[in-house]
């Protein structure tokens, strides 16, 4: 058993749930993941999740850096 710390995984989620063509999309970022959803809905949350992570490596600091409430100031400056 390797002793040590653990690495801690973070990522953003954002899945739609409005798909009505039949379609799977799937978009990857460096931290998060985007599923389902209409073409519409789907663009929309790349979209904000981008800018969160473009809020990040503008301020230097890794998704794992922040509290669940600089994550809420950080998405309502965004928004």
């Amino acid at each position: 058993m390797a002793t040590g710390k653990r690495k801690k995984i973070v990522r953003l989620l954002g899945v739609g749930f409005d798909t009505e063509d039949g379609h799977v999309r799937i978009t990857q970022g460096e931290n998060y993941d985007v599923l389902m959803g209409s073409d519409q809905s789907h663009e929309y949350i790349q979209q904000l999740l981008q800018k969160i992570e473009d809020g990040l490596n503008k301020k230097g600091i890794g998704l794992e850096d922040l509290s669940p409430e600089q994550l809420g100031e950080l998405v309502q400056s965004i928004m």
